[in-house]
């Protein structure tokens, strides 16, 4: 009769551990997950606007660009960051290729639940050790009259990190959607 009572009682006890088990599965799976997310360094993660973030320096819609250390988004992006930076070199200052720079995958500095602009290859900072972040007032009246004459030209799709709340003068991003920006490298095209 003993044995009886132990093979009885053994399926109850198996039942009973199937939803412990079931718990710490869950539990494993939200351990690592939240372990990936911290090794991934929080890059999982909202990005500032509409366009699609690029992990891999390697994707076909980035592109080389002449004006920074690294690449941009090829097409219209390209178009229109290409324009103002060749304006910028010219008419505010000389852009220097080696602290100059585009695509990176990564959060806004300070801000690691936000991907950068740059994370999408629609930012670019120009000449970042002469405009470092959180420094105001790095370009003369003079050159910011002119930055701003030139970002009048490819409005509305082009912001200045001179005018976030934390100064970022070195950073050009694109704000617009894919239409905007298309209409705006139409227009500095002349298509």
């Amino acid at each position: 009769m003993a044995i009886a009572t132990t093979q009885r009682q053994r399926p109850a006890l198996t039942r009973d551990r199937r939803p412990k088990r079931g718990l710490a599965l869950a539990a494993l799976v939200i351990v690592v997950a939240c372990a990936w997310g911290l090794f991934r360094g929080g890059q999982e993660t909202t990005p500032q606007h509409s366009w699609d973030p690029i992990s891999e320096g390697s994707d076909p819609r980035l592109v080389s660009f002449p004006w920074v250390t690294g690449q941009v988004r090829d097409g219209d992006v390209f178009t229109v960051l290409s324009h103002f930076a060749e304006r910028f070199d010219a008419e505010v200052e000389l852009i220097d290729l080696g602290s100059s720079w585009g695509w990176d995958y990564r959060p806004v500095r300070g801000y690691d639940d936000v991907l950068s602009n740059h994370a999408s290859g629609t930012a670019i900072d120009l000449n970042a050790p002469a405009h470092p972040l959180g420094s105001a007032g790095t370009f003369s009246d003079e050159q910011v009259t002119r930055l701003r004459e030139l970002l009048d030209e490819v409005a509305p799709v082009l912001a200045w990190g001179g005018d976030f709340e934390r100064p970022d003068e070195m950073h050009f991003e694109i704000v617009g959607t894919p239409d905007q920006v298309a209409e705006v490298a139409a227009r500095v095209t002349g298509g």
